[in-house]
């Protein structure tokens, strides 16, 4: 008897095991935003060309409308934080994670500068995950991404959103990408932003999609701060009705 008893509780205790190590753990992120339940959705993935990335992802899982975010050259994941969460709440299944080379993501010894491949892979990583209907949301460096990752992209993305891209930084050139880009659009900027507006409407003109918008508004808000707090209000509905439009209410 004694036998028996010590048999179903081996059982039980290799099934407890077995079943736990189906179960990894994610990955453990540094980003300074992300809480304790947040950290539970820590995803790994990898670029188009195999760059190691991490990110989250946020919203039901259900939904079959998707965003990816892609940050600034001066941060990290959390330049997007705060509206990626606004945007789960309004069912979108979000993914926001780290370029290469920045915060969580490690640098790569070669095309450390391709960001662009960092987006394509995103964009994979939702679609595996059972969205399918992508838009990909980048402020400056990000944005910059966006452009050069939309021709590269296949099937095509639904929409980009571009927030203050520059023309062209290290092996990274939106400017180049612009007239192969076919997808719709929507480009914003400030006015009193330095070089972005310009930047910003000679994307805008190269690009080769019959739908898009380029909307430049007052002020010197880049990127990410375009969607922030009070004033943002208006360029959030901008987004908002973007992505209803391309991704479906």
């Amino acid at each position: 008897m004694k036998w028996g008893v010590t048999i179903v509780v081996l059982a039980a205790v290799l099934a407890a095991g077995t079943a736990n190590a189906a179960k990894p753990k994610p990955p453990r992120l540094q980003d300074y935003c992300v809480t304790k339940a947040e950290k539970k959705n820590a995803v790994r993935f990898k670029g188009s060309d195999g760059a190691t990335l991490l990110g989250l992802t946020l919203g039901p899982r259900s939904s079959r409308r998707g965003v990816v975010f892609a940050h600034e050259g001066a941060g990290g994941l959390c330049n997007w934080m705060p509206y990626a969460r606004r945007l789960a709440r309004l069912g979108y299944r979000v993914l926001a994670f780290d370029l290469r080379g920045f915060v969580s993501s490690p640098r790569t010894r070669v095309r450390q500068g391709r960001h662009d491949l960092d987006v394509v892979g995103a964009v994979r990583e939702l679609r595996r995950r059972g969205v399918t209907r992508v838009a990909v949301v980048g402020g400056s460096l990000g944005a910059m991404a966006a452009v050069a990752a939309a021709p590269r992209i296949t099937p095509a993305v639904d929409g980009i959103i571009v927030a203050s891209p520059g023309l062209a930084v290290r092996d990274l050139d939106a400017g180049a990408a612009a007239p192969s880009v076919r997808v719709p659009a929507l480009f914003i900027a400030s006015t009193d932003d330095g070089e972005f507006p310009s930047s910003t409407r000679t994307i805008y003109e190269r690009t080769a999609s019959t739908d898009k918008r380029l909307v430049l508004v007052p002020g010197t808000r880049h990127g990410y701060e375009l969607v922030l707090g009070a004033d943002g209000a208006p360029n959030r509905a901008l987004f908002e009705e973007f992505l209803a439009k391309h991704l479906g209410g």
